[in-house]
């Protein structure tokens, strides 16, 4: 389930919790991973993401159940959001914007002053999510994703 603490530390909301995310989360994390994305992060990946130092990693559960979670790193001032899943089941339901805030404000808690993604071109949704939230599109990389093979956008904005 996620770290213990009082709900405030927990990060309560109205209907699911924030709180970081622990080496024992890896297995909940790598199920909505894989169900996420066609070219999911092994174990190995997220296992050191987590337990890196300059890591912000977040889940998002309802109840017992892991159904999102974020993960980046902060280093000198900037916030590199490196993967963001909701569950399939519980997407288009307003968590994604609700894990992203919470990282944002984590990461301006943090002294970073922006946050830098990549994203699919072709990932309409996480677009969407991006632009909601005011990132701006900085340039594009060429072949960057692989199954399948796509080009990625970089997107940026200020915190």
């Amino acid at each position: 389930m996620g770290s213990a603490g009082s709900p405030a530390q927990q990060g309560l909301t109205a209907a699911g919790r924030f709180a970081a995310l622990q080496v024992a989360d890896l297995e909940a994390v790598v199920t909505v991973e894989r169900r996420s994305f066609a070219n999911p992060w092994s174990v190995e990946e997220l296992g050191w993401a987590v337990q890196e130092k300059s890591g912000l990693c977040m889940g998002l559960w309802v109840e017992e159940e892991l159904i999102g979670y974020g993960i980046g790193q902060t280093e000198e001032g900037l916030f590199h959001l490196a993967s963001l899943a909701i569950a399939p089941a519980w997407c288009q339901q307003g968590w994604g914007g609700r894990l992203l805030q919470e990282l944002l404000s984590q990461a301006r808690r943090r002294g970073c002053k922006g946050c830098r993604l990549e994203v699919r071109m072709g990932n309409r949704a996480a677009l969407s999510l991006y632009r909601y939230w005011a990132f701006r599109e900085e340039g594009r990389l060429a072949k960057f994703y692989t199954r399948p093979v796509e080009d990625g956008l970089v997107m940026y904005r200020e915190l």
